[in-house]
């Protein structure tokens, strides 16, 4: 009675183990350029690798205003799968500035003036 149980419980422990295993998961294609992540790479914080990769970026979005509030890679540059290196202003910069690029005039784009990743005022 004592192996049936013990048979059993292994039994249920292996299909309970197989049911919870996930199939490997495969890279994805490059997104604009970028080397290929896996899915779980993806959900790593672009400044984790960024901060290694293009410290000079990492440093001044660190100290700017954005990086201050916090304002994450992906809210301008979009996921990984969506990804543009050069932020569209009107869905980018409109969603948190639209006041700011109301009074924009003229067709300049915000780092025309602004210093990109820093966002001081360029000489």
């Amino acid at each position: 009675m004592k192996q049936q149980f013990l048979a059993l419980f292994l039994l249920a422990l292996l299909v309970a183990f197989a049911a919870c295993s996930r199939p490997p998961v495969e890279p994805s294609v490059a997104a604009a350029g970028h080397p290929a992540l896996s899915a779980q790479d993806m959900l790593i914080p672009c400044s984790s690798c960024h901060q290694e990769v293009t410290p000079g970026v990492y440093s001044e979005w660190y100290a700017s205003t954005h990086g201050l509030d916090n304002v994450k890679c992906y809210q301008c540059h979009g996921t990984y799968e969506n990804l543009s290196v050069t932020p569209d202003m009107d869905r980018s910069c409109g969603a948190c500035h639209a006041n700011k690029l109301g009074d924009h005039t003229g067709n300049r784009l915000c780092w025309d003036c602004h210093t990109p990743h820093s966002f001081t005022y360029a000489e």
